[in-house]
Order: structure tokens, then C-alpha cells, then sequence
């Protein structure tokens, strides 16, 4: 029989082995991404170069190389992103597919889940997305969409992207203004809405409209149309929600990341809250920027 420091050194021995195998299996995913980047004439360089520009595509030489460990590294179910609109959920998007993460077309998703989920029949929202990776936008930008995907999807990652309040309404309004063509949106009214809103199918946004601006008392709803695009009504909800996603995750921290991209200069929170080996860092993209 083996003595207690015969049995010490062999497991301080093993565990030695076990950290140098995971130094050189992070050394030769490194030099693979370097042997990509060298057999594609690819650079980092060339790819904050090609997000810079807006051009709304994921370098393929990139995920190429790293989707591999990525995916071998994930140790979650799903990931929500959860933020509202206009506060980097773009940005967002480009990040988990530059690190190939499976996603749905937007509008797709849009069209399939909104109004269903809304509604509170998750059938839908269970079986579209059980065939992708990560989500972002409608419908987990809005309302309690993200409990249902945490009923539904245990252990999965949630991103909660937020913006201080004024800057996040100014955004939002800039970008309706010229999505809309829009002069004026302190004027605009509920025939507005329904006329000039025109996204996806007739009526989307009038919906959507409708239930951000509902109030409810003495059991009866009420449609607010006189606060459309009110600033304290708008960053109120929205502050409120912020909240409310943020005292839901308190007991389980690990599941939830809160960040402001816009003042992130590289990914690496986003790396770590996902398991993404360090060595993949790289500058942060931002892409649709009003």
C-alpha cells in the first residue's frame, strides 16, 4: 500500500499534467486562430476594419477558427439578450456571431414570436427556439419574455445591455425619426401610427405601441396614445425594467450580465460571462449607432 506522501505527490503531479495539458491546448487554439488569420490573408486589424464599416457581416475566417473552442467551451443552454432596443442589441448580435453562435433572422423571429408570445402561448417560442444558439430584440426586448425563457430553457445565459436613460430615449427617437421618416414625433398620434409605421406586416407596430403605452385601473385598460414618445413615460418603463429583470436575477447572479456596450472597448466581459476563451478578446464592434 501506498503511503500518504506517495499519495500526495502523484496527485500534486497529476494536477500539475492536468494544468499543462490545458496551457498547451490553450496555446494550440491560439496558434490555429494564427494559422487561419495567415492562410486567409485575415488580420485583426482587417476585422475592426470590416466591422468599423458597418458592413453588417461576421468575417468567416474568424469564426472559422475560433467557433470550435467556443462551442466546445459552452456550458450553458441558451443565450437571451435581453436589453431594449437601442441599447446595443446590435452590437450584440454581431459579437455572438462573430464567435459562431447560432442565430435566427430578426425579422424571422420577429414575425414568428411576437405576437404569440405576447399573447402567452409559448408553443412557438419553445419549438423556434430550441433550433438556435442566441437571441436578441423582440420579442425578449420587451415585457417578462425573459421568465418565460428561463422556465423553459434552464441554465441559460441572460445579457441584459442597458445605457444611461436620457442617452437610451434620444437614441430610440433618432432612430424611429429616420426609420419612419419622421419630422415631428411630439405631435404624433395614434392614426400616425397605424398610417406611417409601416414594419413587417400592418399593425406590428401599432401592437407593440399599445401595450407599452397600456395602463390598467380599477380592473380596466387604459391606452395612454397622449404619452407616446413622452420622456418621462418612456424612461420610466424603461428604468422600471431594467429593474425588475435585475431583482429577478438577484439570487442566481451567475446567470445574468448587465453591461453598456457603448462603453466597452473589447469583449472581454462578454468572453468571460460566457466561457469564451481569453485568447479570443478582441476590440468591441459596435454597429448601428444613432
Amino acid at each position: 500500500m501506498k503511503s500518504y506522501d506517495e499519495l500526495k505527490a502523484e496527485m500534486e503531479a497529476t494536477q500539475q499534467q492536468m494544468v499543462e495539458a490545458k496551457k498547451n491546448e490553450r496555446a494550440n487554439a491560439l496558434k490555429e486562430v494564427k494559422r487561419f488569420f495567415k492562410e486567409f490573408g485575415f488580420t485583426a486589424g482587417m476585422l475592426k476594419g470590416s466591422l468599423a464599416k458597418g458592413r453588417g457581416e461576421t468575417p468567416p475566417e474568424f469564426t472559422k477558427a475560433v467557433q470550435p473552442r467556443v462551442i466546445a467551451n459552452k456550458n450553458f443552454n441558451k443565450i437571451f439578450c435581453i436589453g431594449y432596443n437601442k441599447t446595443g442589441t446590435t452590437t450584440l448580435e454581431t459579437v455572438l456571431r462573430l464567435y459562431g453562435y447560432n442565430m435566427p433572422n430578426q425579422q424571422q423571429q420577429e414575425i414568428r414570436l411576437s405576437k404569440s408570445t405576447f399573447s402567452t402561448n409559448y408553443d412557438e417560442f419553445t419549438s423556434f427556439c430550441s433550433n438556435y444558439d442566441a437571441f436578441q430584440d423582440m420579442p425578449f426586448s420587451q415585457g417578462l419574455t425573459y421568465v418565460a425563457a428561463d422556465a423553459i430553457f434552464p441554465n441559460s445565459k441572460f445579457i441584459l445591455s442597458e445605457r444611461p436613460a436620457n442617452s437610451w430615449y434620444e437614441s430610440l427617437c433618432k432612430f424611429h425619426k429616420k426609420t419612419f421618416n419622421l419630422d415631428d414625433i411630439s405631435k404624433l398620434t395614434e392614426a400616425d401610427v397605424l398610417e406611417k409605421f409601416n414594419y413587417l406586416y400592418p399593425g406590428y407596430s401599432h401592437s407593440n405601441k399599445k401595450r407599452l403605452l397600456s395602463s390598467f385601473e380599477n380592473n380596466s385598460t387604459k391606452v395612454n396614445w397622449d404619452k407616446l414618445y413622452d420622456a418621462d413615460w418612456y424612461i420610466d418603463m424603461y428604468t422600471r425594467r431594467n429593474e425588475e429583470i435585475k431583482r429577478y436575477f438577484l439570487n442566481a447572479p451567475e446567470k445574468l450580465l448587465v453591461i453598456d456596450v457603448t462603453q466597452e472597448k473589447t469583449t472581454e466581459k462578454i468572453c468571460r460571462f460566457l466561457n469564451v476563451p481569453t485568447e479570443f478578446i478582441i476590440d468591441m464592434p459596435h454597429s448601428n449607432k444613432t
